[in-house]
């Protein structure tokens, strides 16, 4: 801005000298006012971005899972910054993250699904990977717990390329759109159930399923600590118990009539701490009807989980068979026939 002052007469008037004053206070308020105005669109700048775009999604295998909101930290340094992607449906997600103006170099960390309720932060972190750390989890559950072990950045809305597990760097680019594809392996072991009658006992009695539970007697809550690294994606997690309450989770809530041949009724997400597991077990209830149609009784069976379910770990699936077959059919009274044992056959 430019200013030119005219010259003019001196004058020795107190009315002169007076308006010779008021100019130059005028100056030096229209100077101040340009000079809070450049300092505005400076802080402007600094705080201009562009978002950062979720084009897709990839997985570990481990059954099929509903997607959920994502909850990141980006670090940049000494500085992480907390941000969520929104599940909208359909595999979108709108972005709730804000950079500062600039490009640097990101390295993003996250899971999902995030409901608002977990405490998380992130420590440790540096160029070789960070700790992330998530409380608040169900110790069981039906959602499929994830945490983010590679980024992809992206060329455009459509470049769905796979992200490679251990690499979480991108760049950020203030001046343009930024597209990412983030790649997911899980926190918790997966145990399907499945369900058959032994070949004898289905010639006399049909079985159906009413519901299914596995339950804890006082594990609710767990937290996870979770060792992200560089080149490799997990580390290593440490689970805690936090919340000591009873926990009941009914993973089957709808008729299922069996057969001899099994069939898959149930899974769930469980937390693979021993000392969960050791505690672990399953309750059915189930109706008897005869071969003619007619229900004869209303059962519960309860299964002890600790020992088929030892060898659970993060990623990984158990599959049990369990089988509805008395033994030594041919001595088994009316009452016994009606209260089959429930079998963990492997």
């Amino acid at each position: 801005m430019t200013f030119i002052i005219g010259r003019r007469r001196p004058s020795i008037t107190g009315r002169g000298r007076r308006w010779g004053f008021y100019w130059w206070v005028f100056l030096l308020l229209l100077f101040a006012a340009c000079t809070g105005d450049t300092e505005t669109e400076q802080e402007g700048e600094q705080t201009s971005y562009a978002p950062v775009r979720m084009v897709g999604v990839s997985r570990a295998p481990l059954g099929d899972s509903d997607y959920g909101d994502i909850r990141v930290f980006l670090t940049d340094g000494e500085k992480a910054t907390e941000g969520l992607f929104k599940y909208e449906g359909t595999s979108v997600w709108n972005t709730m993250v804000k950079l500062k103006s600039g490009i640097r170099t990101y390295r993003l960390y996250g899971y999902m699904p995030d409901n608002g309720t977990f405490s998380r932060s992130i420590t440790d972190w540096d160029d070789n990977g960070a700790v992330l750390h998530i409380s608040g989890l169900d110790a069981i559950t039906t959602l499929d717990y994830c945490v983010v072990t590679g980024v992809y950045q992206a060329e455009n809305a459509t470049d769905t390329h796979a992200a490679e597990r251990g690499r979480f760097a991108f760049e950020y680019a203030s001046n343009r759109m930024n597209y990412i594809n983030l790649l997911f392996d899980h926190l918790f072991g997966r145990v399907v159930i499945k369900l058959k009658t032994g070949d004898d006992y289905a010639a006399l009695r049909t079985i159906k399923i009413k519901t299914m539970q596995l339950q804890l007697a006082d594990i609710s809550k767990v937290s996870a600590d979770i060792t992200l690294k560089k080149e490799e994606g997990i580390d290593g997690i440490a689970y805690n118990i936090t919340e000591t309450e009873a926990k009941a989770v009914t993973i089957r809530n709808s008729e299922l009539t069996l057969s001899t041949t099994p069939v898959v009724a149930c899974s769930a997400q469980i937390a693979p701490l021993p000392a969960l597991l050791n505690k672990l077990k399953l309750v059915t209830t189930y109706d008897v009807y005869d071969k003619k149609g007619n229900k004869i009784a209303e059962r519960t069976a309860t299964n002890q989980l600790a020992t088929v379910m030892s060898s659970l770990e993060p990623g990984k699936e158990i599959t049990l068979t369990i089988a509805v077959d008395p033994t030594y059919l041919y001595v088994l009274s009316d009452a016994d026939l009606d209260n089959p044992p429930f079998i963990i056959e492997n």
